[in-house]
């Protein structure tokens, strides 16, 4: 079976090359944390920020027992490796309860990935919305960390400074969430997080494993 590298590669998704957005391939990363998810029958993959299918394809082909959730501001017009896997929904993150509904409707997920706006507020919201549903062993990613946008249009033509302040204000976000019980129950926060990846751009947050 090809790698998630190779995939990416072949699918054209920038998450394995340098880029403006980071500075390492993201798919070495996740092959590695990810391979405890091959053992079970179907996963389930919730990735905000599909524009162009190019990861959505990759994870298709990657898992042939996964079912991809896509979310995006723009319409989905790709070619899809596999529709009978893949539900797309035209939605803007900041959209909460849209994006509440979509995580009821499809009850849970062993990977949510945040690829959006890439603006510290919409990762915590979407954070605070979406990691409840995520499974035991579960994986949820924050990329592009390394990148502030103040803005975000279509084109992400507006651009703050990519000094790593985003990243610190995540690692706050995640503190006060696991330690100081100031955004859920200090108690089931507590028990909720087993362990966090840090890597430059990149924050991988795994959910307990019991």
């Amino acid at each position: 079976m090809a790698t998630l590298y190779e995939l990416g590669v072949k699918h054209k998704t920038d998450k394995t090359y340098v880029s403006t957005t980071h500075n390492l391939s993201y798919l070495h990363i996740y092959e590695r944390l990810f391979a405890s998810l091959e053992q079970y029958e179907k996963i389930k993959i919730l990735e905000i920020g599909v524009r162009g299918g190019n990861s959505v394809n990759m994870w298709l082909e990657r898992f042939p027992n996964a079912e991809v959730i896509g979310i995006d501001l723009c319409e989905c017009d790709f070619e899809v490796y596999d529709p009978e896997r893949f539900t797309f929904y035209q939605a803007n993150q900041t959209d909460l309860e849209t994006l509440k509904s979509i995580a009821i409707k499809h009850k849970s997920y062993d990977i949510i990935i945040d690829d959006g706006s890439h603006i510290i507020s919409d990762y915590i919201d979407s954070f605070y919305v979406l990691f409840p549903w995520l499974r035991r062993n579960g994986f949820y990613v924050i990329e592009d960390l390394n990148n502030n946008y103040a803005e975000w249009n279509v084109t992400r033509v507006t651009k703050a400074n990519g000094d790593g302040s985003e990243f610190d204000n995540f690692q706050s976000f995640l503190s006060k969430y696991i330690h100081l019980g100031k955004v859920f129950d200090q108690k089931q926060a507590k028990l909720d997080v087993f362990s966090i990846h840090q890597y430059p751009g990149l924050m991988v947050i795994q959910k307990d494993l019991t």
